[in-house]
């Protein structure tokens, strides 16, 4: 598919012959998995560093555009009955479409930027991964850019995803967050111990948290295949999202041919619950959350009849 694009060049500059298309993909697949240099990669396959360099942006800009149809969400019933179904066979809960959370990516401080900007609660410089995954561990939905100091209710507003999520769910499914996510009847978020805990909440929760660890999971492993995301060493905002998509891409279509791998070392990462998300509450918010605490109960009521 490399080859074929126009972004696989017949020559390269001073009008000297291309590297194969086949170099292109294993470079940048080497790049993308060790936690090393350009430097050092260029030189374990003979290139200069200036062509490594080309032949990274190539090899992103290509993966960039097929993106969309390797990170798709599911759109006909059939397609989502399957997600449905799998999820479902975790532990028994229904209905679901996949599960978000967001992780940290760590960077050098982007040029031109301040780092006060960019540094997450651990004071690091970073960038936010907003996920959506499936039963599977494969990336539904994926979205870059926001500075790692940002809320995850905040990165869910800039990512778009309320634009269409609602529509896509269309009162039957939903997807499950953890607690800094609002509750609504497509968001499903656990029960907070407020002091009165019940056995049925506590009973939902440990269904709930066995199900949603899977976008944990996915997490880990895509940290796992591609190492350079410990830390990314590039200088451009607009490259670093890129770079982290293209991983994104890869990381599926390892999953697509049964390329598996087990890394139990995942992204548990613990959640700040703060009220960030119910700044601003209209009476259209209200009436959201009650809607979506009915469905919770729904839920709750549902595998409670089922564990008796």
């Amino acid at each position: 598919m490399f080859k074929s694009s126009p972004f696989y060049p017949k020559s390269d500059q001073a009008m000297v012959t291309a590297r194969s298309a086949e170099l292109h993909v294993l470079s940048f697949l080497w790049f993308a998995s060790n936690k090393c240099d350009l430097r050092d990669v260029a030189s374990r396959f003979g290139l200069s560093l200036s062509s490594q360099f080309r032949i990274n942006d190539r090899v992103m800009e290509f993966l960039i555009k097929i993106a969309p149809s390797i990170i798709k969400m599911p759109k006909s019933d059939a397609e989502k009955e399957s997600v449905a179904k799998d999820f479902k066979m975790i532990a028994l809960i229904p209905h679901a479409l996949g599960c978000i959370d967001s992780t940290s990516i760590t960077i050098r401080t982007p040029k031109h930027k301040v780092k006060s900007t960019y540094v997450n609660r651990h004071d690091i410089p970073a960038i936010t991964l907003q996920g959506i995954c499936d039963s599977k561990k494969r990336f539904l939905d994926a979205f870059t850019g926001p500075p790692g100091k940002i809320h995850d209710a905040r990165v869910l507003k800039l990512s778009g995803v309320l634009d269409w999520l609602p529509r896509l769910c269309n009162e039957k499914y939903y997807l499950l967050g953890d607690g800094a996510y609002p509750l609504r009847q497509w968001l499903i978020t656990p029960y907070r111990n407020i002091g009165h805990f019940t056995e049925s909440q506590k009973h939902f929760n440990k269904k709930f948290s066995a199900t949603r660890v899977k976008i944990e999971n996915t997490f880990g492993l895509l940290k796992g295949r591609f190492r350079q995301l410990t830390q990314i060493d590039m200088h451009e905002v607009n490259k670093i999202t890129k770079f982290i998509i293209c991983c994104c891409v890869m990381h599926n279509l390892c999953i697509y041919n049964d390329d598996l791998i087990n890394y139990n070392e995942y992204d548990n990462e613990e959640v700040i619950m703060t009220d960030e998300y119910v700044q601003d509450i209209t009476v259209t918010d209200v009436q959201l959350k009650l809607a979506g605490e009915s469905k919770r109960n729904n839920l709750k009521e549902y595998l409670l009849y089922l564990n008796n």
